[in-house]
């Protein structure tokens, strides 16, 4: 329940278009703004809203309101938690004085962002309407985002072009133009383009933007300069400035995510054949703990039916990898939320010795209130589901041994803040587990609570030294070959 103190003032989910048209005005094309399977890579896993579209609709919504003030001199905030496309945010009015303003955004029952105003003098019609006769020639259209090497980053100074003209804030974001000045808006579109392409780029995540200015602002591009930084979390802070406006940009670099240890380099821990009986289904094998056991099995000569859902350009090149070094692999797109019979037809008289169970959804995603239904719901589908309706389709393909490997989790024991439903379908998963050998005879399940594993699925803003993967999963693969 809200405060009686407190407003709603207005309630938006964010699209594929709306994404699309900031990207436009802002020159912020980062792919975790853009590219569903390069956000699946990230640490955020699945595309975000960008923050400061998020920023400008508030200031949009507040101008609007009747609590609107007649104009804005300061911006501060702090962005808590991503936002994902078809969330449904809130805009809800703190306090309202003559002085200030504080604003939160908020996805169910979780705060997303925090921001604070600080109250000004109105524009005159003037400096609304101000034209900028120069804009036009001054802006520069996206490239790529920059790749920068975190060691790379102290000192860094520059500054950032525009994207768009003035007149494009005014007709998005009429209200807020009207407030601060469509010049205004567009500096501070422009820290978005500076955090999320030119510094710290690529992986950048926004935590906190502050900002003070005179007047509407101008064609003069923004300008920053790195003036700190801290590598255990990532952090850089950066100094900005352009005409009449001064403020910090504060973001997270995380590190590059994990790379997978190489065919090649695994002959040197495995032993030359060791898995040669072994036909070996790899449900989610494009990335992560899959993509290393395909890899491992390989290496030890046996053959890997490799599966992706959607990751199909990193199952293509893990594939490719394992072809290279000559070992024997195929490529099934299957999906665990789906009946497994018919997808399992695409194996052909390839029946598998062995299965390695490693499909999994966006884990780590911010939950939206203390218990979500939906949640456990889609955990289920992964962790329970579709793996009793494979082993099911395994049984009825014929009378061999299958012998499968469930990875559980630490987490049901040891559980995490916001990992409740997920803790809960890995401990049904394996209470199933358990009792498949009586109801599906010939599937022999061994189980096994993995910890946090060095992967490029377990990196996050924090750079965090996790146990390497290598050792556990082939110690796992000779287990299951002997058991």
């Amino acid at each position: 329940m809200l405060k009686p103190s407190l407003a709603v003032l207005d309630g938006r989910r964010f699209s594929s278009a709306d994404q699309e048209a900031f990207a436009r005005l802002s020159g912020d094309v980062n792919p975790i703004h853009m590219d569903p399977m390069a956000a699946r890579r990230s640490v955020v896993g699945a595309v975000v809203v960008h923050g400061v579209h998020i920023v400008l609709w508030a200031l949009d919504v507040l101008a609007r309101s009747k609590f609107g003030p007649p104009g804005l001199t300061r911006l501060e905030v702090r962005f808590l938690k991503p936002v994902y496309l078809g969330d449904e945010v809130m805009l809800i009015l703190e306090r309202r004085t003559d002085r200030d303003i504080q604003l939160r955004t908020t996805v169910g029952d979780r705060t997303v962002a925090i921001l604070r105003l600080g109250c000004g003098p109105e524009l005159s019609k003037a400096e609304r309407d101000r034209d900028l006769p120069a804009d036009r020639a001054a802006l520069v259209p996206s490239g790529a985002p920059e790749n920068l090497a975190f060691d790379a980053l102290s000192g860094r100074a520059g500054h950032v072009d525009f994207a768009a003209p003035v007149q494009d804030f005014t007709s998005a974001f009429p209200a807020a133009a009207s407030l601060v000045g469509p010049g205004r808006l567009r500096e501070f579109a422009a820290c978005s383009r500076l955090v999320g392409m030119v510094c710290p780029g690529l992986r950048s995540l926004f935590s906190h933007l502050s900002l003070e200015w005179e007047g509407p602002g101008s064609s003069v591009p923004l300008a920053y300069e790195v003036v700190k930084t801290h590598s255990q979390y990532g952090l850089v802070k950066m100094r900005c400035r352009a005409d009449g406006l001064v403020g910090e940009a504060e973001a997270f670099a995380p590190a590059e995510p994990q790379r997978q240890a190489s065919v090649a380099d695994l002959v040197a821990v495995v032993r030359a054949g060791e898995f040669r009986e072994q036909v070996a289904l790899v449900i989610g094998g494009s990335r992560g703990l899959g993509e290393l056991t395909a890899k491992v099995i390989a290496a030890g000569g046996g053959r890997v039916l490799l599966t992706y859902a959607v990751g199909r350009e990193d199952a293509v090149r893990v594939a490719a990898e394992i072809r290279d070094f000559g070992g024997r692999v195929d490529l099934l797109q299957y999906d665990v939320t789906q009946p497994a019979a018919q997808q399992l037809s695409g194996l052909g008289d390839s029946i598998p010795t062995h299965v390695y169970y490693y499909a999994t959804c966006h884990i780590s995603r911010a939950r939206t209130q203390a218990f979500e239904p939906e949640r456990l719901a889609r955990f289920m589908a992964y962790y329970v589901y579709g793996f009793y309706d494979l082993c099911r389709c395994l049984k009825d393909a014929g009378p061999r041994e299958v012998r499968v490997f469930y990875p559980s989790s630490v987490y049901v024991a040891d559980r995490p803040r916001e990992l409740t439903e997920y803790a809960m379908a890995k401990a049904a998963g394996e209470v199933l587990c358990a009792d498949l050998p009586n109801v599906l005879p010939g599937i022999r399940v061994f189980v096994e609570r993995l910890p946090r594993l060095m992967t490029d699925q377990t990196s996050g803003v924090v750079r965090e030294a996790l146990a390497p993967a290598v050792d556990k999963i082939l110690s796992l693969i000779r287990k299951g070959s002997t058991n």
